[in-house]
């Protein structure tokens, strides 16, 4: 589908409601990581998002852990001869660490490829609880849902009621986990990117940084 003008990046995450699915070069219309990549982006007409998800990097550098698959990870796309890179992870509650670990691999990766990381604390349903709204609109609530003032302070152990994916959960109305095309139609209601970054200040705002300095000049 790429066209001369198209700029392809390719978005790393750990599986379909992170990035979108299937790694067919696409416009950023699924996943959580490539729609909020094409607001930071301002929304340009030439984007077009390759999703990667990152358990299945090839092992192309020694070591081991994240700073390998980030620099795994900008080797393919530098090899791909995409024009850049996007590595989102959860922290899993280990954010000075692992926010180290990506920042270590990008910069041991090929210099002439633009690589944005991000790491959501603790995961990135805390990014989907920053916008009440966008909870309402998507799941066709009747008013705006109660949410977590600081989703970056819940706890990251999944089996906590209080754990953001059980939060976004009820916020939703729903009985179970959402699914990525809910998650999906959550961050696509999200008009206000900077709504985001207020109420995640410890990840988001810092991978808004990360596009805004290596992917948005792309465009």
């Amino acid at each position: 589908m790429s066209r001369e003008q198209d700029v392809v990046i390719e978005v790393f995450g750990e599986g379909k409601a992170d990035v979108g699915g299937d790694p067919q070069p696409r416009r950023p219309e699924k996943g959580v990581v490539p729609i909020l990549l094409d607001r930071l982006c301002g929304k340009p007409k030439t984007m077009v998002v390759k999703p990667q998800r990152y358990p299945f990097l090839e092992r192309q550098v020694s070591g081991s852990g994240w700073r390998r698959k980030a620099e795994s990870a900008r080797k393919q796309a530098y090899r791909n001869g995409s024009a850049g890179a996007v590595f989102v992870i959860d922290s899993e509650g280990d954010l000075r660490k692992r926010s180290k670990d990506l920042a270590e691999g990008r910069d041991a990766g090929p210099a002439a490829l633009p690589m944005a990381i991000g790491v959501a604390h603790p995961c990135i349903e805390a990014w989907l609880l920053a916008d009440a709204g966008a909870i309402r609109r998507a799941m066709n609530l009747s008013g705006a849902p109660a949410v977590p003032p600081d989703p970056e302070t819940l706890p990251a152990g999944r089996n906590n009621a209080a754990h953001p994916k059980n939060e976004l959960r009820n916020a939703a109305g729903s009985m179970k986990g959402l699914s990525a095309k809910q998650m999906t139609a959550i961050a696509k209601a999200m008009n206000n990117v900077d709504l985001v970054r207020i109420r995640c200040p410890l990840s988001f705002a810092p991978f808004a940084d990360e596009v805004h300095q290596h992917i948005r000049p792309l465009f």
